[in-house]
């Protein structure tokens, strides 16, 4: 595998949700899209099996997203990893390593337009340890504290590449 090569793409569609503080499923245009609050923290998981050609390095997540109505301001991310490989999670309770912020950045000018942002989560504690062929999860949350865009954001997808 070539460092960039993605490793896993989720939809929003792949979603599932807390039993409180989850997004709202949207629609823009006939894109399927999570509604995130820009006061409220809401998360969703995304649930995967980690690529077997995943050779352990360092992944870089990728958030695409667009915003409802605001066109100034930033939007900001916060993601964790939670391995569940053979006898690592007890799926009664979670295990989610440390979250990791997405950087706000600032929303398009546009409302509706995709803005793609990343962050690298150094491999080991970072990403819970995953290797290649366990089964994991993604959280996904707005950093409510530390972006500024008014309005809901929405999340169209996840890409999940190796460094």
């Amino acid at each position: 595998m070539a460092s960039g090569d993605t490793l896993c793409a989720v939809d929003c569609r792949l979603a599932f949700f807390p039993a409180s503080n989850y997004p709202g499923q949207g629609t823009r245009n006939t894109h399927p899209t999570l509604l995130f609050d820009d006061t409220t923290s809401e998360t969703c998981y995304f649930r995967l099996v980690m690529p077997r050609n995943y050779a352990g390095g360092n992944l870089i997540v990728q958030v695409h997203f667009s915003a409802v109505s605001a066109t100034s301001g930033t939007g900001g991310w916060l993601i964790a990893f939670e391995r569940i490989g053979d006898g690592s999670q007890d799926i009664d309770a979670d295990g989610f390593a440390a979250d990791q912020t997405i950087t706000a950045v600032t929303v398009p000018g546009t409302a509706g337009n995709v803005k793609i942002c990343n962050v690298t989560v150094t491999a080991g504690t970072a990403t819970d340890n995953i290797a290649a062929g366990e089964l994991f999860r993604l959280k996904v949350a707005r950093d409510v504290t530390n972006d500024t865009a008014v309005g809901d954001l929405e999340l169209l997808g996840v890409e999940i590449k190796e460094a």
